[in-house]
């Protein structure tokens, strides 16, 4: 799926398919006022859960969230029915230049909304930081993208419904003190990374699939849909319906960018408990690259010299610099930034996951030191790059280990009455794609259990070897990070 025809096909047209929600009024808005905002414009929005009983599909559409045309959505039958469904209540669109009401509302809709405990995000560095070098670990010549949001929403649920040791583990992983904290900054996260207002989208969504055979304790099923704003469902995990169910939510949570890894996820016969997490991000950057600068030019990738369209600019930006590294970054309107992390000449892209100068940088909120405003020739390759990752042996060498035996897993807050209950499938896919006028990135992760100042310089960036992205939230929280040998 690399080629020009089908990238632009599904961003090539930004309107209508880089940002699918953007409407007729947001194609015309101005950026001046973001720009005003001083970066203060990733929405938080509290969910609200509505609690269903056993309907049936006519009953039920109402209450189903828009997808986009290319989507199949949903299908319930009595076989296969959601019983608590989250409903984000309405971001307000980003205004129109010169609608000053609107955008006073807008902000302040936003900024009533962001409230988080402070220093909500610092655990979240140690487990971003070690679990990306556990992830993208062995990657010397393959594309690898990972998403440890959507993992560490994954895992938060997962820790919801265990307990001794097999939480204490992952409660450390995730650098949480106790599920009070976890569950508390949970919370935050989803509320610090929620944007979808019609300019830019940053959607989290969770989901928990239970078997209807099985008796689960209400308050687990309560706590995880009021705190982490999940769909629960349940069926027989042996239906093909209640599958395709599964299948339909995760295409439509990810806009259908990995339908082709969806299409191989089933339930295990077995299964007592799936947990699924996705995170669908897409924005158009704040200074588009003309198309008339594209050109096609060399990458020397790991499997040999290929020839690839890159996209060039001479920007007036921030260029940032290490003892191994240099980096730019591209900001997004109304939706954070890309951060593109060259290598210098011999160092390869898992060499810098370890360099504790990139970890700085990669997980700065106050800033990075090593940086001066200059005017950058930049040359970036565009890509769209995949990956499926087994995350079962990485999340062994983090150290949780228990929740993959069933002598030793504890799942007793779940249910009494389960028996012997391990993680038996635990699989993460993600992809990334960029052109001239933006960005859109797709992450899934199953668990199944059975200021401008004048330059001061001129630089050339041009990435023509493999190296490192990374895209952050407008809170400086990473969405993703990833590897490219091979655009």
């Amino acid at each position: 799926m690399k080629n020009r025809e089908i990238l632009m096909d599904v961003i090539g047209d930004v309107d209508e398919k880089l940002v699918p929600s953007v409407s007729e009024k947001a194609k015309k808005r101005s950026v001046a006022k973001w720009v005003a905002l001083g970066g203060a414009c990733a929405a938080a929005v509290i969910a609200a859960v509505i609690f269903l009983p056993k309907l049936g599909a006519d009953v039920l559409s109402s209450s189903k969230p828009d997808s986009s045309e290319n989507v199949s959505r949903p299908q319930y039958d009595d076989k296969a029915y959601p019983l608590a469904m989250p409903v984000y209540p309405d971001m307000p669109e980003y205004p129109l230049e010169g609608d000053a009401e609107g955008y006073d509302a807008w902000r302040e809709s936003i900024q009533s909304l962001r409230e988080h405990p402070m220093g909500y995000g610092y655990g979240f560095d140690s487990f971003f930081t070690e679990s990306s070098k556990v992830f993208l670990a062995g990657a010397e010549n393959e594309n690898i993208v990972y998403s440890p949001l959507s993992l560490y929403m994954a895992l938060g649920m997962s820790a919801e419904i265990c307990d001794g040791n097999s939480r204490q583990q992952i409660l450390e992983v995730l650098a949480q003190d106790n599920i009070e904290a976890l569950r508390e900054n949970a919370r935050a996260v989803w509320r610090a990374n929620y944007m979808d207002d019609g300019m830019a989208k940053c959607v989290l969504a969770t989901s928990l699939w239970t078997n209807n055979n099985c008796a689960y304790n209400q308050s687990i099923i309560d706590t995880l849909a009021g705190n982490y704003y999940s769909s629960i469902y349940t069926g027989d995990p042996a239906e093909e319906s209640y599958n395709k169910l599964m299948q339909d939510w995760l295409n439509e949570q990810t806009d259908g960018l990995l339908s082709e890894y969806v299409s191989d996820i089933r339930m295990d016969p077995q299964m007592i408990l799936t947990i699924a997490s996705t995170v669908n991000y897409s924005g158009k950057w704040t200074d588009e690259f003309s198309d008339k600068n594209t050109r096609e030019s060399m990458f020397y990738s790991p499997q040999g010299d290929v020839k690839c369209e890159f996209l060039n600019a001479q920007r007036n930006t921030a260029y940032y610099w290490g003892d191994k590294f240099s980096a730019i970054e591209l900001s997004l309107e109304n939706n954070g930034e890309m951060r593109i992390i060259l290598p210098d000449e011999g160092v390869s892209p898992q060499e810098l996951l370890s360099d504790e100068q990139v970890l700085e940088y990669i997980t700065k909120y106050n800033g990075y030191e090593n940086y001066k405003f200059v005017s950058v020739n930049m040359s970036v390759p565009k890509f769209d790059v995949s990956s499926e990752i087994d995350l079962k042996d990485g999340l062994s060498q983090l150290g949780i280990t228990d929740i993959f035996d069933s002598e030793k897993a504890d799942f007793s807050p779940l249910s009494e009455n389960l028996g012997n209950v391990a993680l038996s499938e635990a699989q993460h896919d993600a992809r990334v794609m960029i052109d001239e006028e933006g960005c859109k990135a797709s992450a899934l992760t199953a668990l199944q259990f059975a200021g401008f100042a004048m330059p001061e310089d001129e630089v050339d960036f041009v990435v023509d070897r493999p190296f490192i992205f990374e895209i952050v939230s407008e809170t400086g929280l990473p969405l993703f990070i990833g590897i490219v040998n091979n655009p």
